[in-house]
């Protein structure tokens, strides 16, 4: 098994759905997610949720963590060996780079 690297490449907020399914209270508080881009995490063995990711975020990508790291492959990907995913907040998704550590194709 190999490590992985999960970088932050995008994230969005989406001001229109938030305010046609939030109630006003909820807008309120409603903030863009806490990650940041260029921000990154290595993940090593065993496969788990590395500190500082989001749980929901980890929920939505792990199991493409985990075909990189058991040398999985989409033909065609930039770089190779790399996957673009993101997570399911539809209010706030943000896109994640997940490629083999150290991995400088790019």
């Amino acid at each position: 098994m190999r490590s992985v690297r999960i970088t932050v490449i995008k994230k969005a907020v989406d001001d229109e759905l938030a305010a046609r399914h939030m109630t006003e209270e909820r807008r309120a508080s409603f903030r863009p997610c806490g990650h940041e881009i260029g921000e990154s995490f290595v993940v090593a063995e065993p496969v788990m949720c590395p500190e500082g990711l989001c749980p929901w975020a980890w929920h939505d990508i792990e199991s493409f963590v985990r075909i990189v790291a058991f040398e999985g492959r989409l033909e065609g990907s930039i770089p190779a060996e790399s996957w673009v995913r993101c997570c399911t907040d539809a209010f706030r998704p943000v896109t994640f780079l997940i490629e083999p550590a150290g991995n400088d194709s790019g």
